[in-house]
């Protein structure tokens, strides 16, 4: 995908929106029954699903930076690339914690572990751009704040 032009890259921006629109328009379907009463099933597992919807927003919202950044940056920030492979990755395991809830905590496991890794690789990363970030943000309202025009009178 290295090189697409930014209209190459709205289809891709877009597929991301359908495929969360739809998953949460799934999920209220299934926690929703037809007369309104929340399913017994699911109130057991309600925190569960709480995090799973939070857990899709992280991995669509990393999906679309990327995308954003490969678009207006020229190359793709690969933290952003990283997170929606964590939690993308996280998504189907939380799903799996409902219905075989030992596998599913055998690979929560394995995820914490995976998190951890990936962690202590990008450590140094994540300092150098959150640092980046800071120093941009600084400069941006130092001008902001430099940017004195001079008042301008009405017509009257």
């Amino acid at each position: 995908m290295r090189g697409l032009t930014r209209r190459q890259t709205s289809p891709i921006i877009a597929q991301v929106y359908i495929f969360y629109i739809t998953t949460l328009g799934v999920l209220l379907q299934v926690i929703f029954r037809e007369n309104n009463d929340v399913s017994p099933v699911l109130e057991k597992y309600k925190v569960i699903i709480s995090i799973f919807i939070v857990v899709i927003t992280i991995h669509v919202g990393a999906v679309i930076l990327g995308e954003i950044f490969r678009i207006w940056i020229g190359n793709g920030i690969s933290i952003s690339g990283v997170i929606s492979l964590l939690f993308g990755f996280l998504a189907p395991i939380l799903l799996l914690l409902i219905l075989l809830p030992i596998f599913g905590w055998v690979l929560l496991g394995f995820w914490f572990l995976l998190l951890a890794k990936v962690a202590w690789d990008y450590k140094q990363q994540c300092h150098h751009f959150l640092g980046q970030l800071l120093v941009r943000a600084l400069h941006a309202f130092e001008r902001l704040m430099n940017h004195t025009s001079a008042p301008q009178e009405l017509p009257i």
